[in-house]
């Protein structure tokens, strides 16, 4: 993949993860994440550390930026299901090594968290197909 087309897909996906994930983590979803995340075991951040939520988004951007690369998705249906499968494992596997570990989490969070995941980088996933034209080195 050339390096336009990567730094394309990292920004553009970047930008989208982190729009609808706040959509859909801050806003909609609030409520869960307080009951069943790390808040309702006090170990929350009062203040949220925005640059290392953009530094994860954009190193997320770029796997799902790669994987539609390696995968020649070609349009946004591909490039949704492209980046919506990358999101799922990558989220339920931490989330599920995480709940194996540390008591941050209820039972329900990694399966939650990662099917929301299927709808950020899914949606990720189609902009990034959409945008790289589907070229056969995208």
């Amino acid at each position: 993949m050339e390096t336009k087309k990567l730094v394309t897909g990292i920004v553009v996906g970047g930008i989208t993860m982190f729009v609808v994930g706040y959509l859909v983590f801050n806003m909609a979803m609030a409520g869960f994440y307080e009951t069943n995340g790390g808040a309702s075991f006090g170990v929350a951040r009062e203040a949220t550390l925005w640059w290392a939520i953009a530094l994860g988004t954009a190193s997320l951007a770029t796997l799902v930026t790669l994987c539609i690369g390696w995968s020649g998705a070609k349009n946004a249906t591909q490039g949704f299901k492209i980046g919506g499968m990358v999101g799922f494992l990558v989220w339920f596997g931490v989330d599920l090594i995480y709940h194996g570990q540390f008591t941050i989490a209820t039972n329900i969070l990694p399966l939650v968290d990662g099917s929301l995941e299927i709808v950020r980088t899914g949606i990720a996933g189609a902009v990034i197909a959409t945008v790289l034209g589907g070229s056969k080195e995208a």
